[in-house]
């Protein structure tokens, strides 16, 4: 047995001397011949992961190379590489050259080695390798638990420690330097009502977790948002806060820039999969304006926008759509009447939420976080106020940054609510609009229907107007009757010049009679409207009359 060992042992070294004289191939060739001979004598079988110097990588190699990174730190080695980059939110580990480790996997050892070396020639580039070495009777163990087990890690980890990057359009092109975006906004900061914050999460969250769930039904793995409300109130928070979530790189998109549908569908056909897709003010292009609303822009930016309807409705769920998988939709507006239904229906946009001004709830998170308080005296008279003035979030957060000290804060507040209430006119909000609800965001629908991860109750499904269940049924009353009240009674002079230009273009044959009985009830509409108007006014000046004798 001696013998044997010093037979392999001087066979060993022979190949070390030749491999210095022998060329590249020819060692390689010897090499492995020596290896395939050796292995009879031996109970272990070895496994080569390469590094492929290509554009076709080896994902193995790059697997292995986050997995044994990650668990570096946590066992003992003598050395260990560690960097640290601007495209990785964390530290990397990696192996030393010609190092080795042992990693357990089911209870079985799996001794890892790395080595590193550089080729001979004229062009000299660095040859990495692993060797993953354990006993041949866990062969099939390997292939079919252990290196799937590697490459799902690896992705996790990819995902975890890859950093957010915003992507811009330019010249029907993303650009190819995207910025890294380092936005603090998360929804552990968002200023909003933490049960409707909860609903937004576990609904990013399902919706990762439902890949297989999409598959199933035949849909295409991708969900929509509308975030729709006054501005200052949190569209732009809200989505780098869903970008934060997931880890997801956010692609801009101005579609007033975006010269015809076939450059549209090319930019979408670039994206990256698991990433959010960010349309901004989606109603600001005229073609693609509510068919049933009579606004029109006028004629200068008619000519400059080559995006059609129906070059965008393909866009979210035509043929071009399901190339890619993970993907998130989030299209913001201020105005959700000038959309097209044709845009809000099922699978475009399936979850509508509306942000609207400051509330109480949304003001002490704000206090908490730029005041370190979570109560105060002052905020009994700041929660009376907030219900009669529409002030945005940011809006309110401004005020809160002027000072630290939070009674000149607080104080500074009180004083610039009043004087809006005072140049508002209280700005004819009404119990039933949403501003006077106790959140400042109400998801008012949902389509496609995520399974639960806790239960077999699925989220509602909006191709029917049916009610919400993750939404309480105020929300709902409240939802519902914002929208009659939202856009304030119609004016006077508006409507008749309507009438005047719908009279005039009517042929002869039109009921006359008709029209004008029409028009005398709206007339008698907003006479009523003015009234209750009035009446309220009056209500605010006698509540103004109370606020200053407490002063």
């Amino acid at each position: 047995m001696n013998s044997l060992w010093a037979f392999l042992a001087s066979l060993a070294l022979i190949r070390s001397i030749l491999y210095n004289y022998l060329p590249e191939k020819l060692r390689l060739y010897i090499s492995s011949r020596f290896e395939e001979w050796t292995s009879r004598f031996t109970t272990d079988v070895t496994m080569v992961f390469r590094d492929n110097q290509s554009s076709n990588m080896n994902q193995l190699f790059q697997a292995a190379n986050l997995y044994l990174g990650e668990s570096l730190p946590t066992i003992s080695i003598p050395r260990v590489m560690v960097e640290k980059t601007e495209n990785v939110r964390n530290l990397s580990f990696a192996m030393e050259k010609n190092s080795e480790m042992v990693d357990v996997f089911e209870n079985v050892p799996m001794k890892w080695k790395y080595f590193s070396e550089y080729s001979q020639g004229m062009s000299k580039h660095e040859i990495r390798w692993y060797e993953l070495s354990f006993h041949k009777e866990h062969k099939d163990m390997v292939t079919r638990s252990y290196l799937p087990h590697i490459l799902e890690r690896a992705n996790k980890i990819k995902e975890r420690n890859r950093v957010v990057k915003l992507h811009t359009a330019a010249h029907d092109f993303w650009t190819p330097k995207p910025v890294i975006i380092q936005h603090p906004m998360t929804f552990e900061t968002l200023a909003m009502n933490g049960d409707l914050k909860k609903i937004i999460v576990e609904d990013l969250d399902r919706f990762m977790d439902s890949k297989e769930y999409y598959q199933q039904i035949g849909k295409v793995w991708k969900r929509g948002y509308l975030l729709h409300g006054p501005p200052g109130t949190g569209k732009s928070s809200l989505i780098a806060a869903m970008a934060n979530h997931l880890n997801f790189d956010i692609y801009n998109l101005n579609l007033s820039a975006v010269s015809s549908d076939l450059v549209l569908q090319n930019l979408l056909l670039s994206m990256a999969n698991r990433s959010l897709l960010a349309i901004e003010d989606i109603d600001c292009s005229v073609k693609l304006q509510n068919r049933e609303s009579k606004i029109e822009q006028p004629i200068k930016y008619q000519q400059h926008n080559k995006v059609t309807l129906s070059g965008l409705l393909n866009f979210f769920d035509g043929i071009f759509s399901c190339c890619g998988e993970g993907k998130i939709l989030v299209a913001t507006t201020n105005y959700k009447e000038r959309i097209d239904p044709a845009l809000l229906r099922a699978g475009r946009m399936d979850m509508h939420i509306y942000l609207t001004y400051c509330t109480f709830s949304a003001f002490k998170q704000l206090a908490l976080k730029y005041l370190k308080i979570s109560d105060h005296s002052l905020f009994h008279h700041i929660e009376k106020l907030l219900p009669e003035v529409k002030v945005s979030p940011a809006a309110v957060a401004g005020e809160l940054m002027k000072t630290r000290d939070p009674k000149a804060s607080l104080e500074g507040l009180i004083k610039h609510l009043e004087n809006k209430l005072l140049a508002d006119g209280n700005s004819e909000v009404s119990p039933g609009h949403p501003s006077s609800h106790p959140s400042n965001c109400l998801v008012e629908e949902s389509s496609i229907s995520l399974p639960l991860a806790s239960n077999e109750t699925n989220m509602d499904n909006a191709k029917s107007p049916g009610p919400n269940p993750d939404v309480s049924a105020d929300e709902q009353k409240a939802t519902k009757e914002s929208n009659l009240t939202e856009n304030g009674p119609p004016e006077e002079d508006s409507n008749n010049s309507d009438k005047k230009d719908l009279l005039q273009g009517q042929s002869s044959g039109n009921n006359i009679l008709e029209i004008i009985e029409d028009m005398e009830k709206e007339l008698l509409s907003n006479k009523e409207a003015i009234i209750a108007l009035l009446n309220k006014s009056t209500l605010t000046l006698n509540r103004l009359s109370k606020i200053k004798s407490n002063i």
